[in-house]
């Protein structure tokens, strides 16, 4: 075996920056960028130019390939060089915009996204599906190879410099080996990978390599895990239906780990799939695009609960993309039979950027629904009202104020709080919340998160909310003690005693709460005479204090909350009587979000004997 001389390694690279130029400087700036980024205060800098230049590798190398498919001229390829140097600067912008807890998710979408369209780019117009097979296959051996290269390499100088570091004295500080690591993945793995990516399409149309490798590889360890996972999912298919319960948010992950590795076991055996004597290989195809219909249902239904109770989120949106995604590819190739593996990653690519850019992203509809989300709690409490915050402070439900703080918090986390900056605008100007919540505090790594909870305190305050006492009682009284009682068309006013007890012609005259403690029964002399209803009182209880004019306060262990004393009189007709009850106070327990009724004493009870019938 001849091994590669320094000049062919030389040669090898020269050829490979010399064909993808843009793309190598990419690579160099990104690995710079990311060495530089290292052990500084101006580290965010430094790593925003290193995305923006590390999703500069893929690009170019997409637009080198099909101007060299297409067979652009000079001006072509430079004005495609000019337009992808313009969205980098684009990105550039946008990624200094966005909050800092979504970047890597923007980031890992479009890292996804353009892989997927160098895979698939050059052979847009063309049919050539043995050529595209070996092309990608050549694309994954070369970067696999390339990979192991460069960590061979890294763990050879890293040993080398700990070396120098303990044998000669030299002190070797520990940023070093992460800047190593750096310029090694930026420097040497993409000049090695680019210099072995296919040049010659009609060449590799007529090749029929299969490494061997990727046969039993796909056959013997890809074929028996797929049919592992549509086994599992299959049996908790069975027990869904059988205990009518609804699907584990967990079964997406499930479910995306079937999707990978199905798909990427069809894509490995594709060339034995292309063989007659191979059929069964198509009956195996069909067999799992079957199996992942029910599976991606099972993911439908498991986020819609999920959706229908906290909002969507980003996370959620691409899970139900890719869910109906895989739906739909499961249905195109049952009903078509078809073996073009194109449409795979083509429709995939496709899907990556409608759901990277847009009002249909997956970045704006989650701020959409998590803005919803919150403005309903707020309005539902008078916190909101008419598009505005309203003064003073509203005291919500835990559960309610937890869901608005879980808001917040994602706002300031992954879009900062534009979208609700209207809601605390003065005279069409720029709202308080913006302000408030961009106020810096600190900085540093520990600065930056202290910033953040800092953040999401200051808006919570703008919003003029806050949470009831958790599971204290609430406890109504009239907040006019002196209030006149309305006594027309009543016989008798009779002063309740100590014990609760009213007496009207001599017999007892009681109340008492229901046994679903939602009504308050009447008895006269150990008969049951009539009810009324509490639901008004329990709702006023559940009410921001805001809504009504209460004096609120938390006296010892209960919620002392006043309300208007007419909110306090009750009406109970009877068979022998009419009475309109005069309650002092009413208690409600809390029973999780519920309020019930626990306890309840009276002041005074008007009655009305009726008149026997004739």
């Amino acid at each position: 075996m001849k091994l590669p001389s320094l000049d062919r390694v030389r040669d090898a690279a020269l050829a490979a920056a010399n064909r993808f130029p843009e793309a190598v400087a990419c690579a160099f700036v990104a690995g710079s960028a990311a060495a530089l980024a290292i052990d500084t205060d101006v580290a965010d800098r430094w790593w925003a130019i290193w995305r923006v230049a590390s999703l500069g590798v893929p690009l170019f190398v997409a637009l080198t390939l099909l101007s060299e498919r297409w067979r652009w001229a000079a001006r072509a390829r430079w004005s495609a060089a000019g337009l992808g140097a313009a969205l980098l600067v684009l990105l550039y912008v946008c990624f200094e915009g966005w909050e800092t807890d979504s970047l890597p998710q923007r980031y890992g979408h479009l890292t996804v996204t353009l892989h997927l369209v160098v895979a698939v780019l050059p052979y847009l117009r063309v049919g050539e599906a043995n050529g595209f097979w070996q092309f990608n296959r050549s694309l994954f051996y070369r970067f696999v190879l390339a990979t192991v290269y460069a960590l061979a390499l890294y763990a050879g100088l890293a040993l080398a410099l700990a070396a120098v570091d303990n044998l000669l004295g030299v002190d070797v500080s520990d940023p070093q080996y992460v800047r190593l690591f750096f310029l090694i993945a930026y420097f040497f793995q993409p000049l090695f990978f680019l210099a072995g990516v296919p040049a010659d399409f009609a060449r590799l149309d007529r090749s029929r390599f299969y490494p061997a490798g990727l046969k039993v590889f796909g056959q013997f360890v890809m074929l028996p895990l797929v049919a592992v996972y549509v086994t599992i999912l299959t049996i908790y298919m069975g027990k869904i239906l059988v205990t009518e319960t609804w699907p584990s948010g967990w079964i997406s992950y499930l479910v995306t780990s079937l999707a990978g590795v199905g798909i990427f076991s069809l894509l490995l055996i594709h060339p034995e799939r292309m063989k007659r004597e191979r059929g069964w290989i198509d009956g195996y195809a069909l067999a799992f695009w079957i199996a992942i219909l029910p599976s991606a249902a099972m993911v439908v239904l498991a986020l819609w609960q999920r959706v229908e109770q906290y909002g969507i989120t980003e996370r959620r949106y691409l899970l139900g993309v890719l869910a109906v995604w895989l739906a739909g590819m499961a249905l195109y190739y049952a009903i078509r039979r078809t073996r073009d593996i194109k449409v795979i990653p083509l429709s995939l690519a496709i899907i990556g950027v409608v759901t990277f850019v847009g009002p249909w992203s997956a970045y704006a509809v989650a701020e959409r629904s998590q803005v919803a989300r919150m403005e309903r709690i707020l309005v539902g409490h008078g916190a909101l009202v008419d598009g505005r915050v309203t003064p003073g402070v509203v005291e919500i439900p835990q559960q309610d104020m937890e869901q608005v703080g879980e808001v917040v918090a994602y706002l300031v986390s992954h879009h900062g709080t534009r979208a609700v900056d209207a809601w605390y605008a003065e005279d069409g100007g720029d709202g308080a919340l913006v302000a408030v919540a961009d106020t810096s505090i600190e900085s540093g790594a520990e600065g930056a998160r202290a910033e953040r909870e800092g953040r999401i305190e200051r808006v919570i305050e703008a919003l003029g909310v806050r949470a009831i006492p958790s599971g204290l009682p609430v406890r109504l009284a009239s907040n006019d003690r002196s209030a006149p009682v309305p006594v027309a068309g009543f016989d008798l006013l009779i002063p309740a005693e100590e014990d609760g007890e009213a007496r009207v012609g001599g017999e007892a005259l009681e109340f008492a709460l229901s046994e679903d403690s939602v009504e308050i029964v009447m008895w006269l002399g150990g008969v049951e005479e009539g009810r009324t209803s509490l639901s008004h009182l329990i709702e006023l209880a559940g009410q921001p204090r805001r809504a009504f004019d209460t004096i609120s306060s938390t006296l010892g262990d209960t919620e002392d909350v006043r309300v208007p004393p007419e909110a306090l009189v009750l009406e109970l007709p009877g068979s022998r009587l009419s009475v309109r009850l005069v309650l002092h106070t009413l208690t409600l327990a809390r029973h999780g979000a519920r309020l019930v009724p626990s306890d309840f004493s009276f002041g005074a009870v008007l009655v009305r004997p009726r008149e026997p019938p004739p």
